[in-house]
């Protein structure tokens, strides 16, 4: 082999590594539109433009997590297809429905006077029927991937029909949408729908997010727990991909890369492309939460004080993306008490928040539309590949008023190298404030009242409640769940440990119902 056929192999596979994803035959992105013309342009290449019913293209654009759309109102937008041998087509769409009673079309291909292969909100259409596959229309940003195979056609040249299928319209917005004239691979579904999730701000389910490059920039397989709820930001230069600013946990939070010297340490702007941040290609910062917001995630203790913490997530980052300065947004609302919560980082990387790893970072504010504001954040610090983050508020004192959480505010951003002030997660049963959610020690009890103490908590579904009162007297410990269904009871009389094992075998928040003469107390539990 010469030298020129030397370079052109290597040249080759460099290529090859750039970008290892299947592009469609047909692909609309509304990001990439123009407005008033006279068809959405196909970005594919292939010149499988789509004209709208309407006659011209929207006067506007809607907005979906910062990126453009259109709102459709019964429109419908029609492209040529050019069926092949294979007799299999992909399709996948981003859509938007703001119809909470009717059915809603997404797309529909007719290749005969009775056949017709498609998909609306609700149900799957195929050359011999129909199959139902939901019953509600889903009120977010939905990624929709459908397979179909079919019998030879009597019609040669079939149309694709957007946001019209079975006489239905679609009411709501559309961003993207993907035409495949053959069978794609598991993987290359994988780095498409990873690509539309991260740019629309939509969380897939049970799979890993793959880049055009085929890195995994979430890892849902080893993380599992964190997968509630999933955004990011980053760049994909091979699928268009430029998302600097996403909002996350339904729109609880955003986050996203800022300049220092911009709008005083954040870059939020009204859409993503305004934002003048920076992101080098193949750089990511995804997150993963592990409920949802506002519900309360943990209890925690830290130097003698008990706190809530909200919001438990994972932060995974790819390639140089460490370096970005980032700023989070909270919003108020999930928040009780109107206290401005503490963002934890545990830089350990272990989801415990041990002592001498923790960083706290300090509220900067508040915004004209009720957020908290977190400036100068930067993760994986350690470069490690991933943290975790939290936010922290006390619980109220025993006379009921809210405390800020301790922390030095002589670091930087709010940071404390103080390890008194920061002594990590501590197990509930160890360190126990006079809070009436933990109760108090009993060991250390001054007045002949009710005592409890829950233990561990939180746990993995093995837990022990001690009852501690000055006379003998009927008890009856019951366990709900976050919707308030009854799951255990035990009852007991004068006695002090009500042992629980392998009675919650699911994740989650509970309560613990404690009834008896003297009082009813409740106490709250973790389990993951």
């Amino acid at each position: 082999m010469n030298k020129y056929a030397i370079l052109l192999a290597l040249a080759t596979c460099l290529m090859a590594a750039k970008a290892q994803v299947q592009h469609p035959a047909a692909w609309l992105r509304a990001d990439s539109a123009v407005l008033n013309a006279p068809s959405w342009s196909d970005v594919s290449g292939n010149g499988l433009n789509a004209v709208p019913s309407s006659g011209s293209m929207p006067d506007s654009f809607s907005r979906m997590n910062f990126n453009k759309c259109f709102e459709v109102d019964g429109g419908a937008f029609t492209l040529p297809l050019g069926i092949n041998d294979s007799r299999q087509s992909d399709v996948i769409v981003v859509y938007e429905t703001y119809d909470t009673a009717n059915e809603n079309a997404l797309w529909q291909v007719q290749l005969d006077t009775a056949k017709r292969i498609g998909q609306t909100t609700r149900r799957i259409l195929n050359d011999n029927g129909q199959i139902a596959y939901d019953t509600a229309n889903r009120l977010k940003p939905v990624i929709n991937y459908l397979a179909q195979s079919w019998r030879t056609p009597e019609v040669c040249a079939p149309t694709l029909t957007l946001c019209s299928a079975d006489s239905l319209p679609l009411y709501g917005r559309i961003a993207e949408a993907m035409y495949f004239d053959r069978r794609i691979s598991d993987t290359a579904v994988i780095q498409w729908i990873s690509y539309l999730a991260v740019k629309y701000g939509v969380t897939l389910a049970q799979t890993d997010y793959l880049d055009s490059r085929r890195n995994v920039i979430w890892d849902c397989t080893h993380y599992p727990d964190y997968c509630t709820s999933i955004a990011g930001v980053g760049r994909d230069d091979s699928v268009g991909l430029y998302q600097k600013q996403t909002y996350y946990a339904d729109g609880h939070i955003i986050v996203g890369i800022a300049e220092p010297s911009y709008y005083g340490g954040y870059a939020l702007t009204e859409n993503n492309e305004d934002n003048p941040a920076f992101v080098a290609d193949g750089d990511f910062i995804l997150f993963g939460m592990d409920g949802a917001l506002p519900a309360v995630s943990e209890i925690y203790t830290q130097s003698g004080e008990t706190y809530e913490v909200i919001g438990r997530s994972m932060v995974q980052v790819t390639g140089n993306a460490h370096t970005y300065n980032t700023f989070i947004l909270l919003d108020t609302a999930a928040v009780q008490d109107g206290i401005a919560p503490v963002l934890l980082i545990d830089r350990g990387g272990t989801g415990d928040f041990p002592a001498g790893e923790t960083e706290q970072i300090l509220c900067a504010g508040t915004d004209g539309a009720g957020h908290y504001i977190y400036n100068n954040v930067h993760w994986d610090t350690d470069r490690s590949g991933r943290d975790f983050f939290c936010f922290a508020v006390t619980m109220p004192d025993t006379t009921g008023t809210p405390k800020a959480l301790a922390v030095n505010a002589g670091g930087e951003n709010g940071t404390t190298q103080d390890d008194a002030a920061n002594n990590g997660r501590e197990d509930a049963a160890l360190r126990v404030s006079a809070n009436p959610d933990n109760g108090t020690d009993l060991k250390n009890a001054a007045t002949p009242t009710p005592q409890y103490r829950l233990l561990p908590n939180p746990n993995h579904g093995n837990f022990t409640v001690e009852i501690a009162y000055p006379e003998e007297q009927d008890v009856t410990v019951t366990v709900y769940d976050s919707d308030g269904r009854l799951l255990l009871t035990m009852d007991g009389k004068g006695q002090r440990a009500y042992r629980f094992e392998n009675s919650v075998p699911t994740v989650g928040h509970y309560l613990i119902d404690i009834i008896s003469p003297s009082e009813h107390k409740t106490l709250k539990m973790v389990v993951n």
